[in-house]
C-alpha cells in the first residue's frame, strides 16, 4: 500500500517549515532508503515564472531550504533545477524574484537551467514518438519533485507529476502542447515523461496554495499543509482530493494509475499523520475551464443547449492592453500560433485556433494575459 504523509505547517517561518518537512519524511520511511551513498540528488522546483513567493505560484524558498538541508546532512551532492516556460531571457529574473536561487546557493546547492537535452524513444505514443528530456535530469541518481499545491486551468490540478513538465527545456513544451491539445492526450504525455524521469520522492508545498484559475492567475489560499510520498500518483490523488476533486477527475492521475505508475485509488493509500477527512477544504475555489463548467450544467439544460453549450460557456485567454508591454512572449509560447502581433502591435488571439492550453497566461511576465469567461460561465462559477 502506498503512503502519503500529511503534516501541519502554518507559516513559512524557516524553523517551522523544516520541522514539518522532516516530520513528513519520517512518517514515510528513512531517507537512506531513497538516497544511497554517492547519489547526486536533483531537486525539481516549480518555478513557473518570475512571481514573488507571496503570489503562491512557485515552490517557496523555505521549502527548498529545508529539503536541501535534509539531503546535505546525508553528505550528498544537491542540484536545484527547472526549465520554466518563460523565455530564456527571463529565467535568471525568475530565479532571483522567486528567491529560489538565493535559497539554493546559501544552502550550498548548485543551480542549473535545463537546456541540454537527450532524445528518449517514446514510440509507444504515436503522437509523440520522441521526448526531449533535460540531460541534467537524466544524469541525476535521484530526482525529487517539489511541487506547489495549485489549481490549473488546463489540467484542473497541478502537483507532483505535472511539475515534471519542467524537465522539458524551453519552448519545446509548446510543441508538445500542439501535439497533445486535449487533456486526455496531455495526460498520456505526462505519464510518458513520468515513466522516464522516475522521481523517487515528492514533497508538496501546501502551506499556501493557489485556488481559482491557476497556475498563475489564481489567488493564494492558506492550506497549512506539507505532504510527502514516494508515490507521486498517490500524493497527487490525496492533494487534489483535499481541495475538492475526486482523484480521477484529474486525467494525469487517472492515466498514471491505469498504467501502473502509482496508486490513485484513495482506498489503497495509507495516510500518515493528519487524517484526510480532517484537512479537506469544502470551499476551495476550483478552476472554471470548459470541461469543469459543462459538468455543472444540469442534464436537461445541457440537452436543451446542445452544441451551443460550449459557445455559451466560453473560457478563453484575453488581453489587458493597459498592462501589456507588447513583448511578444505570448506569441512565441502559443503552440498553435493562435496569437499574432497586430492592432497597433498588440497581441491578437484567434479564438477559433486557440486550444485553451493557457500557455500564454503562464509565460506573460506582466500579468496581461487574463482568463475571460462568458456571462453564463461566470454565473456557473458562482
Amino acid at each position: 500500500m502506498s503512503e502519503v504523509s500529511i503534516v501541519r505547517c502554518h507559516s513559512y517561518e524557516q524553523e517551522e517549515v523544516e520541522k514539518a518537512v522532516r516530520e513528513s519524511l519520517q512518517l514515510i520511511g528513512e531517507m537512506d532508503e531513497i538516497i544511497k551513498p554517492q547519489d547526486r540528488v536533483l531537486l525539481k522546483v516549480n518555478m513557473i515564472n518570475s512571481d514573488f513567493p507571496e503570489k503562491a505560484a512557485t515552490t517557496h524558498p523555505a521549502i527548498l531550504r529545508a529539503v536541501i538541508r535534509v539531503v546535505k546532512e546525508m553528505g550528498r551532492e544537491v542540484v536545484v533545477g527547472d526549465a520554466p516556460g518563460v523565455a530564456y531571457r527571463y529565467i535568471e529574473r525568475a530565479w532571483q524574484k522567486t528567491g529560489l536561487r538565493r535559497a539554493a546557493e546559501e544552502e550550498g546547492a548548485e543551480v542549473v537551467n535545463f537546456r541540454e537535452v537527450e532524445e528518449i524513444d517514446n514510440s509507444t505514443n504515436k503522437k509523440i514518438p520522441v521526448l526531449h528530456i533535460a540531460k541534467e535530469v537524466l544524469d541525476a541518481d535521484v530526482v525529487i519533485s517539489l511541487p506547489k499545491l495549485k489549481t490549473h486551468s488546463f489540467t484542473l490540478f497541478t502537483g507532483a507529476i505535472k511539475n515534471l513538465y519542467g524537465t522539458i527545456p524551453g519552448f519545446r513544451k509548446k510543441e508538445l502542447h500542439a501535439l497533445a491539445p486535449r487533456p486526455q492526450d496531455f495526460a498520456e504525455l505526462m505519464a510518458d515523461i513520468f515513466s522516464v524521469v522516475k522521481p523517487s520522492l515528492a514533497i508538496m508545498d501546501g502551506v499556501v496554495g493557489m485556488e481559482g484559475d491557476g497556475p498563475i492567475s489564481g489567488s493564494p489560499r492558506k492550506v497549512a499543509l506539507i505532504l510527502a510520498s514516494k508515490d507521486l500518483v498517490s500524493l497527487d490523488a490525496v492533494a487534489s482530493n483535499i481541495i475538492g476533486y475526486h482523484p480521477f477527475d484529474i486525467e494525469i492521475t487517472k492515466v498514471a494509475d491505469k498504467r501502473g505508475l502509482g496508486v490513485g485509488e484513495l482506498e489503497e493509500i495509507e495516510i500518515k499523520g493528519i487524517p484526510l477527512n480532517e484537512v479537506r477544504i469544502e470551499d476551495f475555489i476550483l478552476v472554471s475551464n470548459l470541461n469543469t463548467l459543462l459538468k455543472r450544467v444540469p442534464s436537461p439544460v445541457f440537452s436543451l443547449l446542445g452544441p451551443a453549450a460550449s459557445l455559451l460557456l466560453k473560457v478563453t485567454p484575453g488581453i489587458d492592453k493597459g498592462s501589456c508591454r507588447r513583448c511578444g512572449d505570448c506569441t512565441e509560447a502559443c503552440p498553435v500560433k493562435a496569437i499574432k502581433m497586430e492592432n497597433h502591435n498588440y497581441p491578437v488571439i484567434n479564438q477559433k485556433t486557440c486550444i485553451g492550453c493557457f500557455c500564454c497566461t503562464e509565460v506573460c511576465s506582466h500579468g496581461s494575459m487574463k482568463i475571460e469567461r462568458s456571462w453564463l460561465a461566470r454565473k456557473l462559477k458562482m
